[in-house]
């Protein structure tokens, strides 16, 4: 495939420029970016009609499942008053009320909406205590299937029992033990968080990291009541529990890390582990809020589960950053969209994130109306205060147009959401059950 009058953006947080060029993209990977390309014989041609072409996303840490948690209903007639009381009565309920369909669904749902927001990957962190085997089996058959992405793990926890956890630990290990098999997807070992695994939990975590050659996803400090409950029932502090067990690390990815002292910090950065930050989600739970990108060379930004939409979740990176903390700049938010990039392709074992010869073909085609000129120098303040998700045009992935001018290709939008609403009736009833 041949990409005509683009706009291209090589990257989003270090661009070399903005120019005019083409771009060719053969089996997946591009293979040559300049002005005058030239369509070979049988080369299909994709007139981008001078629209900024530009690297797909990568969101840094999501949950796919909660797609079907929308406008759900309480579960307790008192409403949650501190974090644990959050976990208890919504997203555990939650959990325990999926099965098979809905997590399909959730997934599938879930990564429409990621392609519609120009986003190409995700890192999933999955939980469904009672439809634990085969469960990222179904989420990675839909990355296949709708175009995205993903780096999955399951969700390790003592909270439901040893039939479960050890349920988890399977599923981890099962799916990790495929890694290289697909360009599509590969596996991380999940855990829920340390209050909710003893000693033995995170030794077979670290057991299966070590074999299959990955990390530990996992949320780590996320308020202070992991912090509280790791030391009241285990005796040692969070990073250092970590630590003792070999679980830190280039390929380990922690969440949010709000809790964290200068220390902690120290230790994590020497290890190289991956921070993830999800502002709105913070923000959401009451939890406190890290700005991660001073903080960490690696920080990554997520979601948490509120959707894939990385123009939103950046600007609110920005605004909560530049009100609590000042020191920020458009090119650190950016910079944890590129590590979320370099995090997913790293494991998967591809070279991705740029608009560069090497790199596989994930991008995005956006339609921006610029008031001013867009330039390397100015490109922050545009995605910042201009840009949104209401601009992707068209979305290509691997080579593969998922979505052309507005419209999902080889997908019934309508019929997946119709589905996905008659799913989410039993699904509430099953949580109020519980």
């Amino acid at each position: 495939m041949l990409l005509i009058n683009a706009q291209v953006i090589d990257s989003w947080s270090q661009p070399s420029a903005i120019v005019a060029s083409r771009i060719r993209i053969t089996d997946g990977v591009i293979t040559a970016v300049a002005p005058d390309l030239v369509a070979a014989d049988g080369e299909a041609t994709f007139d981008c009609a001078d629209a900024i072409v530009a690297p797909g996303f990568v969101c840094g840490h999501t949950h796919l499942y909660s797609v079907l948690s929308r406008g759900m209903p309480s579960t307790d007639p008192v409403p949650p008053s501190n974090f644990r009381e959050i976990l208890e009565k919504v997203w555990w309920k939650l959990d325990r009320a999926l099965d098979e369909e809905s997590v399909r669904l959730s997934a599938r749902i879930g990564m429409i909406e990621a392609i519609r927001s120009g986003t190409t990957g995700l890192i999933d962190h999955h939980a469904s205590p009672w439809h634990v085997a085969d469960s990222l089996d179904l989420i990675a058959e839909q990355c296949e299937s709708v175009g995205v992405r993903g780096l999955l793990c399951y969700e390790t926890s003592d909270r439901d029992g040893a039939e479960i956890r050890d349920a988890g630990l399977a599923e981890n290990r099962r799916f990790a033990s495929r890694n290289g098999s697909s360009a599509w997807f590969a596996g991380m070992v999940g855990g829920h968080a340390s209050f909710t695994m003893d000693d033995a939990t995170l030794d077979a975590c670290a057991s299966i990291a070590h074999d299959c050659n990955t990390g530990l996803h996992i949320h780590v400090a996320e308020g202070d009541t992991d912090r509280l409950e790791t030391v009241e029932h285990y005796g040692a502090g969070l990073v250092e529990r970590f630590e003792s067990r070999g679980l830190l690390g280039e390929r380990s990815i922690f969440a949010h890390c709000v809790d964290l002292d200068e220390r902690d910090l120290e230790i994590l950065n020497r290890h190289d582990v991956r921070m993830a930050h999800n502002p709105s989600s913070n923000l959401n739970n009451r939890v406190g809020f890290a700005p991660l990108w001073s903080r960490s060379a690696h920080a990554l930004l997520g979601t948490d589960g509120i959707g894939a939409d990385m123009y939103r979740e950046a600007k609110m990176a920005w605004f909560r950053g530049t009100e609590a903390h000042g020191g920020c700049t458009p090119r650190a938010v950016l910079g944890m969209l590129d590590n979320a990039a370099d995090t997913l392709y790293g494991h998967i074992g591809l070279t991705g994130g740029k608009v560069a010869v090497g790199h596989v073909a994930d991008l995005q085609i956006l339609r921006y109306r610029n008031p001013t000129v867009v330039d390397p120098g100015n490109l922050g303040g545009h995605f910042l205060f201009g840009m949104s998700a209401a601009i992707v045009e068209s979305v290509i992935v691997g080579g593969r147009v998922v979505l052309e001018r507005g419209e999902l290709v080889g997908i019934d939008e309508a019929a997946e959401y119709a589905a996905a609403r008659a799913a989410t009736g039993p699904l509430w009833q099953r949580m109020l059950a519980i």
